[in-house]
């Protein structure tokens, strides 16, 4: 999709998600391959989740994503680094070296978007982290790095000047407003930006469980929110990620396909029965409201 002229990547936080096969895929035990071939059909860009734990996964299983989706040549990943790199701080030659395949192969085959380092919120701005940076950007150079920095310490303008000397950049995380995570989204620069959308359950992340964390559904004047976010980055970033992690009960499915109407101005596509029947309030946006056109005119949920 190409509003204001630039290519907008939308997708969820993985394919993989169990609910999606109540919510979203026709049949239920279908193998990761034949999921991502029903799913490209209703989006173009995915963050691959399985990278972040399974450090042994290669060349043969890039070929195998790109074969699912070779119908469209739109089509980009997101890869999500091993956890070892974000997580335990650690960067060794056998994870960089594994790392480098896939990336390499899925940009041999024009799909890769970006990469993803997201680091946990002990990440803080120190020395030793910075220095951590300065490493992974080194392993990296030549991808497409964006880092998801989830302390307020990262909340500066320096921060901004270290990343861009890195040549990393930023993710653009919608986090819950709670204390010690950063307040506003950094300001996006060069070609491209990526948003990541994890919900504004604040009671959830405090509860510090991963289906707490993401159990949210974004209501109708948060998503203009985001709209207008989306179409008022600077005109140097051709390419928008907007890449929904609010996936607990399926909720990052409906939210995505709300902003893909938003972003055609309420003209929804067909949706599948699954979602329609989870998602009940989807069918009265698949067209534009009758009296203004615009999709998102009612609150028809409260926040969670």
């Amino acid at each position: 999709m190409k509003p204001s002229g630039r290519t907008i990547y939308l997708g969820l936080g993985g394919w993989e998600h169990d609910i999606l096969d109540h919510c979203f895929y026709p049949t239920q035990g279908s193998s990761s391959a034949r999921k991502l071939e029903f799913y490209s059909r209703y989006f173009n860009s995915a963050e691959i989740r399985p990278t972040f734990w399974d450090a042994s996964l290669g060349t043969d299983d890039a070929r195998e994503w790109m074969r699912a989706v070779e119908g469209r040549t739109d089509f980009r990943f997101i890869m999500k680094l091993h956890s070892s790199l974000t997580h335990a701080g650690t960067i060794t030659t056998p994870v960089i070296r594994s790392t480098h395949d896939i990336l390499t192969e899925l940009q041999r085959g024009d799909h890769l978007g970006a990469v993803l380092a997201q680091f946990p919120y002990a990440f803080t701005n120190t020395g030793a982290h910075r220095f951590h940076l300065e490493k992974l950007a080194a392993a990296f150079r030549g991808f497409p790095v964006h880092v998801e920095l989830r302390h307020a310490s990262w909340d500066q303008a320096t921060v901004t000047k270290l990343l861009q000397e890195l040549g990393l950049q930023p993710v653009l995380a919608d986090l819950p407003r709670i204390k010690q995570f950063p307040v506003a989204y950094p300001r996006p620069s060069g070609e491209r930006a990526y948003f990541r959308l994890h919900g504004r359950n604040e009671k959830g992340w405090l509860l510090n469980g991963y289906d707490a964390r993401y159990d949210y559904l974004y209501n109708a004047r948060e998503l203009r929110e985001i709209k207008r976010r989306l179409l008022s980055v600077p005109q140097t970033c051709t390419e928008l990620f907007v890449l929904w992690n609010n996936t607990t009960g399926g909720k990052a499915l409906a939210n995505a396909f709300e902003m893909s109407a938003a972003l055609h101005d309420g003209r929804m596509l067909p949706l599948p029965l699954s979602t329609l029947h989870a998602f009940p309030h989807l069918a009265r946006a698949r067209k534009p409201d009758e009296h203004t056109g615009s999709l998102f005119d009612a609150e028809y949920r409260d926040v969670v």
